[in-house]
């Protein structure tokens, strides 16, 4: 069946190198069947028939052929509005945008409420559409903008810092080609998307350049020994230097995630997500001794953020220099406790 994964006991709706959701029962039952119609249906275009004027799939059409969407945003930042905006007009696609209260936006919140990214991320694009209808008479509110209606955004989780052992267990176990992406995440703390652009031709006297998509920031980063070594042995069978198991670039940065998400639940390792390693690259860095600046020169991230590392790291530290306090008072403590051998020996008979 077109876009099915089976991945162990599971299926999954897998489209342009990405599982899109887990499809529950087998196939041929009524519950796969319908996950499965509902999904597909999101990669039905908006535009693909004409909206009927004063809906909101009218203002998410006029949107998308807006030169605000096609001029202002990267491809990347419009591709990932059309996914959002797929699913939004699942539910709101008929009605008025007027029609739509901040109640209907928090009761799809509400539905969305285990996924709390994506809950986020769906109210911000929302928030942007309305906020272009609005100076264009398509909408005289808002409903996506919780802010202005005292509703504070879901709070996320965050990413895990991998141990020593996951590295150790990552480096003897996965496969090479993901292998030479976890060392390129952990040595140089960037994204996945900036990780599978850089080339070898970027290398030079011992540095390697990095460009941001997301910042624009260029950064050229000095390439530690273990990294070096790492490079040295790697194949080049490509302009990249990270390559899929064919030996040609990845495609996208989604496509290594899933690829490198499905190499970890194999090795049980599931708990670890590939944009850990930025953290535990910032985290390693503030535990070190490393100053904002200095991890910020490495990671792009800002002051704000590598702040939140560093006062992690200090706590760390602080917890470990406080139990090692507490080890050593409760010897002590239990050294002054008569045992039941100490008693024995003071009453002997002399």
């Amino acid at each position: 069946m077109k876009y099915v994964n089976k991945a162990k006991d599971c299926y999954y709706y897998r489209r342009n190198g990405k599982n899109w959701g887990r499809l529950p029962g087998v196939p041929g039952s009524v519950e796969f069947a319908k996950e499965y119609e509902r999904i597909n249906a999101t990669f039905a275009r908006p535009g693909s028939t004409p909206a009927a004027p004063g809906t909101f799939e009218h203002m998410v059409q006029s949107y998308l052929r807006s030169a605000e969407f096609l001029k202002n945003l990267k491809p990347k930042t419009q591709e990932a509005y059309r996914y959002d905006l797929d699913l939004l007009r699942r539910d709101f696609g008929p009605f008025r945008p007027d029609q739509i209260e901040v109640k209907h936006v928090l009761h799809m919140r509400d539905k969305l409420a285990d996924t709390p990214g994506k809950a986020n991320t769906l109210i911000r694009t929302m928030r942007v559409v309305y906020k272009w209808g609005f100076g264009r008479g398509l909408c005289k509110t808002n409903p996506a903008d919780l802010k202005a209606a005292n509703v504070k955004a879901l709070k996320l989780g965050e990413h895990k810092p991998w141990t020593p052992e996951a590295l150790q267990t990552f480096r003897e176990k996965a496969q090479a080609h993901l292998v030479l992406a976890m060392e390129l995440g952990l040595w140089l703390g960037q994204r996945q998307g900036d990780l599978i652009r850089i080339r070898w031709s970027d290398i030079k006297n011992g540095m390697l350049r990095v460009v941001q998509e997301k910042t624009g920031k260029e950064l050229w980063l000095p390439i530690a020994q273990p990294l070096a070594d790492v490079l040295a042995e790697a194949p080049k069978t490509a302009v990249t230097v990270l390559v899929n198991s064919k030996g040609i670039p990845w495609r996208t940065a989604n496509v290594l995630a899933q690829a490198f998400g499905d190499e970890l639940d194999a090795l049980g390792l599931g708990e670890f997500v590939f944009h850990g390693l930025r953290k535990t690259t910032a985290v390693v860095l503030a535990e070190a001794g490393c100053s904002t600046k200095q991890i910020a020169a490495v990671t792009g991230q800002s002051d704000q953020m590598v702040e939140h590392y560093s006062k992690m790291a200090d706590r760390a530290q602080l917890a470990k220099g406080a139990m090692v306090k507490l080890e050593r008072k409760m010897k002590a403590d239990a050294a002054k406790v008569p045992t039941a051998s100490t008693e024995t020996a003071n009453h002997k008979p002399k």
